[in-house]
Order: C-alpha cells, then structure tokens, then sequence
C-alpha cells in the first residue's frame, strides 16, 4: 500500500486533471505520480548534461575551480 497524502489544487488544474485521467482510464493518484515520475526523469538528466558540459569544458581548458571565480567576481563589487 502506497502512503497517502492530501494536495491542494486550483480547480482549473484539478479539471484538467480529472479530464486527463478520464482520456488516458486511469485514476488520479496514477496521473499525479506518472506525472511526477516523468518529472523527476527529466530532471535528472538535465543535471547530467549539465555535470557532462561542465566536463568537457574542464577537458578543453583545464582545472577550473568555479567557486573561486565566484568569490573573485564578488569581492570586485
């Protein structure tokens, strides 16, 4: 048994919602953590090709310690 919990929503996203899960025949609580899942998923690779970027620009120009060029930029203000 999955835990439950108690969400607040705007009617509009909660008609949507009951719309969306009546087309696709499956319950809310479905809809939300199919929903969540895909977003989760995708935040996930975002901040892999965010971590592989920052690789290959530490590949092309070498060691680069981004919190030190942080706090240089800072203490010019």
């Amino acid at each position: 048994m999955c835990p439950k919990i108690s969400v607040s929503l705007p009617q509009e996203i909660l008609q949507e919602l009951d719309k969306a899960a009546v087309e696709s025949q499956i319950s809310r609580s479905a809809l939300i953590a199919r929903a969540l899942k895909r977003h989760f998923e995708e935040k996930k690779k975002r901040q892999l090709a965010a971590a592989a970027s920052i690789d290959r620009f530490r590949e092309k120009y070498g060691g680069w310690d981004g919190t030190a060029e942080v706090l240089k930029w800072r203490d010019r203000q």
